[in-house]
């Protein structure tokens, strides 16, 4: 299901059209009315406080598409989300062509309390300094953990920039400065004005140049329940691109909380048996 479809139920899960940093806040005759201080506080604590109907297990797939050349062979992973009185955890696993265990980090992500932990196949977790970049997903890839953790939208200093359009939709832009000093410096992040979910984020360096761009290309639906169906990354500066797409999902699930325990990351995780092709 493309954007432009979006049904009242759709919430964006994970966490990923260009932005035109340079073009003008729209008026209110063109239909792009600007929030006040009162509103885009509000949106952007309402978009924060929004979670999961339910916990989630997705297979997913990520394609390295380089500008020139043809496309490396898909790398395959599995993710699982809940959302809990401690804020949005999210699993992931990216798993060897024989379906073992390559590495997995774990997110939590709340207004207060924030971490992500990383491990190689069979080592410990190690605790990553937030707002610190991360090595890709798999070799090749440009997706990284900070592209489905998206600490960004919990960054404290957050600003509302403006009401524009994004592909054709009404969207409220954000601009959030990084705490740490490291890349991205910046990310100017997109809100669907309708249904407020994130479609867009955009990473900027020092010299407030674009990097990056992480993209929502669709929805899909399972069960009954609207889920983001395919993302992209993009690098600015060789326009190479890498695609996730979801390939089977399992909604209405209630994970135990000892899978979202770092300790537990140097060993697969079982995926639930009603996962369900999309």
């Amino acid at each position: 299901m493309r954007l432009g479809l979006l049904s009242l139920s759709v919430r964006w899960v994970i966490l990923l059209g260009g932005l035109s940093l340079s073009a003008q806040p729209r008026g209110v005759e063109e239909g792009f009315a600007q929030l006040s201080a009162t509103e885009a506080a509000k949106t952007l604590s309402d978009f924060r406080r929004s979670g999961l109907s339910s916990d989630v297990c997705f297979k997913f797939e990520i394609v390295h598409k380089p500008r020139k050349g043809d496309s490396a062979p898909a790398v395959r992973g599995i993710l699982w989300a809940a959302h809990t009185a401690e804020g949005s955890k999210v699993r992931v696993e990216m798993r060897k062509e024989n379906g073992s265990l390559d590495q997995a980090f774990i997110a939590i992500k709340s207004p207060t309390n924030s971490a992500l932990w990383q491990a190689p196949a069979g080592q410990a977790a190690q605790l990553v300094p937030m707002g610190s970049s991360t090595a890709p997903l798999a070799t090749g890839l440009l997706l990284t953990p900070f592209d489905l953790h998206l600490p960004f939208t919990h960054w404290s200093d957050t600003q509302y920039t403006k009401t524009d359009h994004a592909r054709g939709r009404p969207v409220h832009f954000f601009v959030a400065k990084n705490p740490a000093p490291s890349e991205p410096s910046s990310v100017v992040f997109g809100l669907d004005r309708s249904y407020g979910v994130l479609v867009q984020a955009v990473s900027l360096n020092g010299q407030n140049k674009i990097t990056r761009t992480l993209q929502v290309e669709e929805f899909a639906k399972t069960d009954h329940q609207w889920i983001l169906g395919a993302c992209s990354v993009r690098d600015e500066s060789t326009r190479d691109v890498d695609l996730l797409k979801i390939t089977e999902a399992a909604v209405h699930l209630a994970l135990p909380a000892t899978l979202f325990d770092p300790t537990t990351l140097n060993q697969a995780a079982v995926a639930p048996a009603n996962l369900q092709a999309l």
